[in-house]
C-alpha cells in the first residue's frame, strides 16, 4: 500500500497518542473528520494499523527486570522448532521472540520480577524445552531508548 502525506501524518499522530479522537487527528493533519475516518478505516483494513493497545509500565506492574536471551537448538527439525515455538508462545514472561541469523537461533525478550525470577524462567522453563541446546542471557541495566514507533518516511 502506498501512503500519501496525509496517511503518514495520521499514522504519526496515532503513534504519538493512539487515543486521539478522529476530530483531534483531523485538526492535526488539516483535514476534516470524514476523510480522516475513511483513511483510518482503510489503514486498518490494509493492516497498516494492526491494532490499538496501551503501553504499560512493566516496572509499575512488578516486572522491573528486562533481559534478552539467546537460544540455540540442538537441531533444526520441524518437531524441535514446533515444540520450542509453542512453548515460547505459552510463556507469559517472554514478551518477544525472534528467529535470527548468526550464532544463535532465537533472541528472546524476557521480563521478570528480579534475578531469582529470571533464573527460574531460564532454568526451570526455557532450558527444559526439549531440543534447547543452550541459553545465554543479557540483563538490561538501563534503557536509553524504548519506542514502539515505526519511522514514517
Amino acid at each position: 500500500m502506498s501512503l500519501d502525506p496525509f496517511d503518514r501524518k495520521i499514522i504519526a499522530a496515532l503513534q504519538d497518542d493512539a487515543r486521539m479522537t478522529v476530530a483531534d487527528i483531523a485538526e492535526r493533519v488539516s483535514l476534516s473528520a470524514t476523510p480522516v475516518s475513511r483513511r483510518l478505516k482503510k489503514l486498518e483494513e490494509e493492516g497498516v494499523i494492526a491494532g490499538y493497545a496501551p503501553l504499560l509500565d512493566a516496572k509499575k506492574l512488578g516486572f522491573p527486570l528486562d533481559a534478552y536471551l539467546t537460544i540455540n537448538l540442538q537441531a533444526h527439525s520441524d518437531d524441535i522448532i514446533d515444540r520450542f515455538e509453542n512453548a515460547i508462545q505459552a510463556n507469559p514472561y517472554v514478551i518477544a521472540c525472534h528467529a535470527v541469523t548468526g550464532e544463535m537461533d532465537y533472541l528472546l525478550h524476557v521480563t521478570a520480577r528480579d534475578m531469582e525470577h529470571l533464573s527460574q524462567i531460564t532454568l526451570k522453563t526455557l532450558v527444559r524445552i526439549p531440543g534447547v541446546r543452550d541459553v545465554k542471557s543479557i540483563v538490561v541495566l538501563e534503557s536509553i531508548k524504548k519506542s514502539r514507533a515505526v519511522p514514517i518516511e
